[in-house]
């Protein structure tokens, strides 16, 4: 079967004077894929099989994957800014974005700067920066262990506490169905960069200006953005609906991409018809 997120599909564009790794598959109405925290673009291909029809673009974060590591901090505004030209460059205009935990700071911060590129935007295990509900504190810990992102094995043993979920339930599955999301995740001092400017933001006071259709996904046992914040986000952006991922830790989004794909693809189109009705 062909891979639907394949890799003949990456290319290299300078952005903000970085070269980033970029992934641009498929045809149709574009949908932005803007990852967590040291995630790169394998780490999308589960729920990318369960989003047809469209034309998924991901981006490594700077310092991730195959990306080029930045000079100095990168905020979340600056990192919203270099998505959009990275959009500008491959020539879209209007598109719908999916931010998955840190990458829901970055498509909020889209969101807010650019309403009229944004169509519609999905939320998944992310939060609102400060104002928002703290993650367990044990899983924040293992979090900024630099071995998480340097051993497979440490990855696997550390899964239980850290996404808990479906991959907690079985961590083998990092080998086999989810090693798409098991790799080296790039330079310390790329996830530093990206730690750092999560930990120093907030959407909170703004949450009310974002008029576009939002789908807001939280998990049910999610340690990392615990369910409270999805609830907070939900109720805040005026034109947002909110679904609960059953038994979802912090990854359901990829060990439960079979769940979630068809969510994120109703939703979608329901707003695609209704913007064109």
């Amino acid at each position: 079967m062909t891979q639907p997120f394949a890799r003949s599909a990456d290319r290299f564009i300078e952005s903000k004077g970085l070269r980033l790794r970029v992934r641009d598959y498929g045809a149709g109405r574009p949908l932005l894929l803007v990852n967590g925290l040291g995630g790169y673009i394998e780490g999308w291909q589960a729920l990318a099989d369960e989003l047809p029809g469209r034309r998924l673009i991901a981006v490594d974060h700077p310092g991730t994957g195959r990306s080029q590591v930045p000079d100095c901090l990168m905020t979340i505004p600056a990192l919203s800014g270099l998505y959009l030209e990275v959009i500008d460059r491959l020539g879209v205009e209007a598109f719908d974005v999916m931010g998955y935990s840190f990458g829901g700071l970055i498509a909020q911060q889209l969101a807010k700067d650019h309403p009229d590129r944004v169509r519609s935007m999905v939320l998944a295990a992310t939060v609102c920066g400060w104002g928002g509900f703290p993650a367990d504190p044990l899983a924040a810990l293992i979090l900024a262990n630099p071995l998480l992102y340097r051993s497979t094995v440490v990855h696997e043993l550390c899964a239980p506490l850290l996404y808990r979920g479906r991959v907690g339930r079985n961590p083998r599955l990092l080998r086999s169905e989810l090693r798409g999301w098991n790799g080296p995740r790039g330079s310390m001092l790329g996830l530093l960069f990206q730690l750092t400017a999560g930990a120093t933001w907030s959407s909170l006071p703004w949450l009310c200006r974002l008029t576009m259709p939002t789908l807001v996904l939280g998990g049910e046992e999610d340690p990392l953005a615990p369910m409270a914040n999805a609830r907070l986000l939900a109720a805040r952006i005026p034109n947002a609906e909110l679904r609960v991922v059953d038994r979802g830790g912090h990854l359901f989004p990829i060990d439960r991409a079979k769940d979630v794909g068809p969510l994120i693809t109703e939703f979608l189109d329901r707003h695609l018809e209704a913007a064109t009705a």
